[in-house]
C-alpha cells in the first residue's frame, strides 16, 4: 500500500492587526462565600428505562427475569412486568414491559421515594432460540364463541402484544395480522409491520430481506412487511368454547335426528324473504285531546301508545296515519288511570327478496331499502311466508245418527235428507271463522243444535231460518247456513257434518332461554303478523 502526500496548490499572505477589545464595558459577577447561594431542582420521571443486557446480543428467556428496585420485587410474565406478587393468590401489580430481544425494560409504576438501585436477582439468556413471525395452532375444543379469543405474545422489539379477535374472526394491528375459524378453532397469525422502503434503507442489509417481499400501493410507494419477531415460548391464549348437551326428543317434541349438534338451523336463504325492522319511541310532550302528533319517520308499520308504567292505551282512544307517520288522540281522550308521560312506540320495516347470503352473516337484497336504519335499534329477520289465506268450509256430509265420533267420513247407513250447498254454500268469513269440526244434530224434524269438536255446543237453530252463531271474540258469525239449502226428510238424530278452515296459519313458536341466573322476575314477547291488503281508492 502506498501513501501520497497532498499537493499544495498555492499560498496567500494576510496581514492582520490584533488588539484588545474595549468597545463595551464588561461586567463581572462573583461570590466570595462558597457555602451561600445553593439551589436544587426536583425532576419527576414518567417512566423508568433500564437495559438488562447492555453489551450482550442475547435473547432473554421468557419468565426468567426477577429484580428488585427499592422495596419492590419485579417479575416477568410473558413480556409484562408485575411487582410485589402475592404468593397466596399469585397476583401482582402490572408495572411495565420488557423486550426479550434487546433486554430493554420500561417501568410505568413503582413505589416512590425509595432506593433507586436496581438489584438483579434472576436472568437467563440464550443465543440459539430462533425467533418466529408466524404462528398457527388449533384450540382443543370447538366451536369457539365469537369474540372470545385473546392471544398474548412477547415480541422481541415491541414488548408484549395482546391480540383480540373480532366477531368475524379477524385481528389487524400494527404488528399482528391473523384470523380464526370459530367453527374449526384454527388460528393463523402473521407478525409484521408495514414499512416504507425509501425511509428505511437499513432494510436492504437485513438477512431476511428479499426483493420479492416488496409491493407497491396506488401512489407508487414501495412498501415491505418487516417481520416482527416473537418469542415462541411466550405465546398463550384464552378462549371460550361451546359444548352441547344432546337434544331430548321427548322434551323437544320432535325428532332431533336431522338437527345440527348446536340446534341452530339456517334462517336466511337465497330467494327467501328478509325483513329489516327498526323500533323507536316518541315521548308525547302533552296529552291534548284531538291533537295530532308527528313522528320523525313516515310509512311506519306499527304503533301503540303506553304510559310510564307500561300500561297500553286502548286502541280506540287514538287513530294512526301509517303513511305519514302521525297519530291523533280522540276528541274525548282522557288519562283516567294512565300515568304521564305517554310514549308512542313504533316500528318501520322493509321486506325484501334475498339475493345473496354470506357465511359471515352479510345479506344482499335485490333492491335498496327505503328507510334509514342504524345498528342500535334495527334488526334483520327472516319471514315465514304464509301466502294467501281465506276462510272456507270443507268435507260436508250427512249421517244417520250422532255417534260423538269426529270422523271426516260418514258413519252408519245412508239417509235421504241433505243440504244443498251447491246452490246455497255455507258462508264463512275471515273475521269470524275458526279451525273447527261442526255437527248440526237434529232434535226434531226441523230443530237442531250446533256442536263443535273443541268449542262444544254453541247454539240451536231450525231449518226455517238462517243459522249464524256469533263468535264472541270477533262479534261476527262463525259461519252462516242458509235456510233455502235445507231439503226435506230430516228426522231426530240425523246429523249434518262439515269442517271450517280458518284464515289462520299454524305456527309453532318455541322460545329458548339459555341456562343462566334470572335477571328479571318476568319477561314477555310479541308476535307480529304482516299482511298485504287491497286498498280501495
Amino acid at each position: 500500500m502506498s501513501f501520497y502526500s497532498p499537493q499544495t496548490s498555492g499560498y496567500t499572505a494576510v496581514i492582520s492587526t490584533l488588539k484588545a477589545f474595549n468597545a463595551v464595558t464588561v461586567t463581572v459577577s462573583y461570590r466570595d462565600t462558597a457555602s451561600s447561594g445553593s439551589d436544587s431542582k426536583t425532576v419527576t420521571a414518567t417512566n423508568m428505562n433500564f437495559d438488562l443486557t447492555t453489551g450482550f446480543d442475547e435473547q432473554i428467556l421468557a419468565g426468567s427475569v426477577r429484580f428488585r428496585l427499592g422495596n419492590d420485587t419485579f417479575v416477568d410474565r410473558g413480556g409484562m412486568l408485575y411487582r410485589n406478587v402475592d404468593p397466596a393468590n399469585n397476583s401482582g401489580i402490572a408495572s411495565g414491559v420488557i423486550q426479550h430481544g434487546n433486554g430493554a425494560i420500561e417501568l410505568t409504576s413503582w413505589t416512590p421515594n425509595a432506593d433507586n438501585t436496581l438489584l438483579l436477582r434472576s436472568l437467563a439468556t440464550t443465543t440459539d432460540l430462533p425467533p418466529i413471525n408466524h404462528i398457527s395452532f388449533r384450540t382443543p375444543l370447538i366451536p369457539v364463541r365469537p369474540q372470545s379469543l385473546t392471544v398474548v405474545v412477547a415480541s422481541l422489539d415491541h414488548g408484549n402484544l395482546t391480540l383480540t379477535f373480532d366477531e368475524l374472526g379477524k385481528v389487524e394491528t400494527d404488528h399482528a395480522h391473523g384470523s380464526i375459524s370459530y367453527d374449526t378453532g384454527f388460528v393463523d397469525i402473521y407478525f409484521y409491520k408495514k414499512t416504507k422502503k425509501t425511509d428505511n434503507p437499513w432494510i436492504l442489509d437485513e438477512p431476511w430481506y428479499d426483493p420479492l417481499l416488496e409491493y407497491t400501493d396506488i401512489g407508487n410507494t414501495v412498501w415491505i412487511n418487516v417481520p416482527v419477531w416473537v418469542d415462541a415460548s411466550s405465546i398463550r391464549y384464552n378462549a371460550i368454547a361451546y359444548t352441547y348437551i344432546p337434544l331430548d326428543s321427548e322434551i323437544l317434541g320432535l325428532s332431533a335426528t336431522r338437527l345440527p349438534i348446536d340446534g341452530r338451523v339456517p334462517i336466511f336463504r337465497v330467494g327467501g324473504i328478509g325483513v329489516i325492522s327498526a323500533s323507536k319511541s316518541f315521548e308525547l310532550p302533552d296529552n291534548t285531546a284531538g291533537k295530532t302528533y308527528s313522528l320523525a319517520d313516515q310509512r311506519i308499520s306499527w304503533l301503540e301508545l303506553e304510559d310510564s308504567a307500561g300500561i297500553k292505551v286502548p286502541y280506540s282512544m287514538y287513530v294512526v296515519d301509517y303513511d305519514y307517520g302521525k297519530f291523533t288522540l280522540n276528541g274525548d281522550f282522557a288519562l283516567n288511570a294512565l300515568v304521564l308521560p305517554l310514549t308512542a312506540k313504533y316500528r318501520y320495516q322493509d321486506m325484501l327478496l334475498i339475493r345473496d347470503v354470506q357465511i359471515n352473516g352479510q345479506l344482499t337484497f335485490t333492491k335498496p331499502v327505503t328507510h334509514n336504519y342504524d345498528a342500535e335499534n334495527s334488526i334483520v329477520g327472516s319471514a315465514l311466508v304464509i301466502n294467501d289465506m281465506q276462510a272456507r268450509y270443507t268435507r260436508k256430509f250427512v249421517q244417520l245418527t250422532w255417534s260423538n265420533l269426529w270422523a271426516d267420513e260418514a258413519v252408519g247407513g245412508a239417509i235421504s235428507a241433505n243440504y244443498n250447498d251447491a246452490l246455497y254454500p255455507i258462508a264463512a268469513t275471515n273475521n269470524g271463522n275458526i279451525q273447527e269440526r261442526w255437527a248440526l244434530v237434529f232434535t226434531s224434524a226441523t230443530d237442531f243444535r250446533c256442536v263443535g269438536e273443541y268449542s262444544g255446543q254453541i247454539g240451536t237453530g231450525n231449518v226455517n231460518t238462517d243459522f249464524a252463531p256469533i263468535n264472541p271474540v270477533t262479534g261476527v258469525p262463525y259461519f252462516k247456513v242458509k235456510k233455502e239449502g235445507w231439503g226435506s226428510g230430516w228426522a231426530s238424530g240425523n246429523v249434518l257434518r262439515f269442517n271450517t278452515i280458518a284464515a289462520t296459519y299454524p305456527v309453532w313458536v318455541i322460545r329458548t332461554v339459555k341456562q343462566s341466573e334470572p335477571t328479571v322476575l318476568s319477561d314477555q314477547f310479541q308476535i307480529m303478523l304482516r299482511g298485504d291488503i287491497d286498498r280501495i281508492v
